[in-house]
């Protein structure tokens, strides 16, 4: 049940970033072509495109993080063995964890913050808090995810990777 919870999300996570991304395209394309080709351009294209970029990144990181995806540094990985390379995976999981999660509570601050002030955006006025708290509900979702792949994984996340792989039936 856990597996098939866990694979959905990342599954929803990858619509939600890859349909931001989508119409985030069309919109520039059709923004561009409408400005160069008909001399009019759409109306508050650059802050819907603001808004569309937050859910494209952070429902982005959240998926890469919940399989521990993100950017790593190898080169020095032969240098350790035996009990230091767990210290320096487990490390490594809880550096993450520690640092998603202040993240979070400093996206979730300015979104309070804002949501106290009601300012709103120049054009479209709409209001500011909706981007910092979107990060932060897709920063939460991806924490959630990373703990509980941590705890399933039990820190390695190339048998998660290989888990989610297989019940999707992507190979292996």
């Amino acid at each position: 049940m856990f597996r098939r919870l866990f694979l959905l999300t990342m599954r929803l996570l990858g619509l939600v970033s890859s349909l931001a991304l989508l119409a985030m395209m069309l919109l520039t394309f059709t923004d561009v072509i409408g400005r160069y080709g008909f001399h009019h351009s759409i109306f508050g294209t650059a802050e819907f495109v603001e808004y569309l970029m937050v859910v494209t990144i952070f429902a982005g990181v959240a998926l890469t993080t919940a399989t521990n995806d993100h950017i790593t540094i190898t080169m020095f990985d032969g240098l350790f063995g035996g009990r230091a390379a767990e210290f320096r995976r487990w490390s490594i999981v809880a550096f993450s964890i520690g640092t998603y999660l202040f993240i979070t509570w400093e996206l979730l601050q300015h979104a309070f913050d804002l949501l106290g002030t009601d300012k709103r955006s120049t054009v479209l006025d709409l209001p500011l808090w909706v981007q910092p708290m979107a990060a932060a509900v897709l920063m939460s979702v991806g924490g959630v995810l990373l703990i509980s792949g941590t705890v399933w994984s039990r820190g390695h996340f190339e048998r998660l990777r290989g888990e989610l792989f297989r019940i999707s039936g992507h190979g292996g």
